[in-house]
């Protein structure tokens, strides 16, 4: 009877170990799977982060390509109308200064002796007892003043007494202004008009303008 009565609790007791072994190999089954599914989860949300990140590269590459284009063919038509304003500002300039010589041709023709009115510049004429002359512009741009420096020789053997006047013109061959010039202008002092035999003599002063045009050209007159 022991034996018989020892058998069923083995049963029992080989029953619950069993048991137990198939819930603990249930448990680590699920347990793997868990991990499993989360590492899929994860490499999943990684390709999704790359591919998302790619999609906003490619993106950001073809607006940079689109932006790249457009600059590009705005330069290109800049540099396009910025060649054939240059070569019209070129031609403007050819045709102004090819006026501006008819016109100083046209000026002197009509008024014998006239020179272009250039400052800060020595200009030798060599003309009856006149050496050279020279103009500075002072003042400023609503007040401006024309001086001269005149320079006569006497290269004779005779005491003469030039009578000089430096008149001014604008770019139309208008007389603007004039100015005649006597010893209170010499740079020396002098007791006389007159030149001595092989004396020279220097001259400064202004031209008062009786019109309010800018000055192109000059004559000087000896009489």
């Amino acid at each position: 009877m022991e034996g018989t009565t020892g058998d069923p609790q083995r049963t029992a007791t080989a029953n619950v170990q069993d048991s137990r072994q198939q819930s603990s190999h249930g448990s680590s089954g699920r347990s793997r799977h868990s991990r499993s599914a989360r590492k899929i989860l994860k490499q999943k949300l990684i390709i999704l982060g790359l591919s998302l990140a790619l999609f906003i590269a490619l993106l950001g590459w073809l607006f940079t390509a689109i932006r790249l284009s457009s600059v590009s063919d705005e330069y290109h038509d800049y540099r396009v109308s910025s060649r054939d304003e240059l070569d019209q500002r070129k031609q403007n300039n050819v045709e102004l200064d090819q006026l501006r010589s008819e016109r100083e041709a046209l000026v002197k023709g009509l008024i014998p002796g006239l020179h272009p009115l250039n400052f800060d510049e020595t200009i030798d004429i060599r003309e009856s007892y006149l050496r050279n002359i020279a103009f500075t512009l002072t003042g400023t741009r609503y007040s401006s003043n024309y001086e001269y420096r005149v320079v006569l020789h006497n290269d004779s053997l005779n005491i003469v007494q030039p009578k000089v006047a430096v008149f001014l013109f604008d770019a139309r061959g208008i007389q603007v202004g004039v100015t005649r010039l006597n010893k209170r202008h010499a740079t020396s002092k002098v007791e006389s008009e007159n030149l001595q035999p092989n004396e020279t003599r220097a001259y400064t002063g202004s031209v008062e303008l009786n019109l309010q045009f800018e000055p192109r050209y000059f004559l000087v007159r000896i009489d």
